[in-house]
């Protein structure tokens, strides 16, 4: 029984973050398409979320929560999915 708690506990978070992926994309998509904008779903604080190109660029110029050296180049290799 405990075993059969503890599976479902495993899988219960796969699906969790199978579920945010989903809805971060489809935001994505939305706004996208709403702003003529790129987008990038990228992992920030353990969950995937959707960000502007451009405002991931001044996080990076400000340094707020990137290392110095990276670039927006290697966040969009990084990214889970990139709008056109």
């Amino acid at each position: 029984m405990i075993l059969q708690v503890l599976k479902w506990n495993i899988n219960l978070s796969k699906w969790l973050y199978d579920h945010r992926m989903k809805r971060a994309i489809r935001k994505a998509n939305r706004e996208s398409e709403l702003y003529n904008k790129k987008y990038l779903v990228i992992l920030m604080h353990g969950s995937p979320r959707a960000y502007q190109k451009s405002s991931l660029k001044g996080l990076i110029k400000r340094r707020k929560y990137f290392k110095k050296g990276t670039t927006i180049e290697q966040l969009e290799k990084m990214a889970y999915y990139v709008t056109k």
